[in-house]
């Protein structure tokens, strides 16, 4: 599985970056078939101090899912998008 990760209006850390891998790559074993996963942490505007959100999108054979958190902290953020991708990710898997 490839991950592409894009930072938007900051500069991502190796540890943050390194982080997102790790987390995104347990997803790969409950799909072997996701081609790709595009990662994309940004600032959110505002004042709101939950202003940090991650943006992950599947690239898999037939379908895309696509997930958005918004928390107070990018490693947050990344947690709770993999959580709710694993729940969709066991939703699609063939019976």
């Amino acid at each position: 599985m490839q991950i592409l990760i894009k930072s938007v209006h900051f500069k991502a850390g190796s540890d943050l970056e390194q982080f997102a891998i790790d987390k995104i790559d347990k997803l790969s074993a409950l799909n072997s078939r996701i081609v790709r996963a595009h990662v994309t942490l940004s600032l959110e505007p505002g004042g709101n101090p939950e202003n940090k959100s991650c943006e992950i999108l599947l690239s898999l054979p037939g379908e895309d899912p696509f997930l958005k958190k918004t928390a107070g902290s990018f490693e947050e953020a990344i947690s709770q998008a993999v959580v709710a991708l694993e729940k969709v990710l066991r939703r699609m898997k063939p019976r």
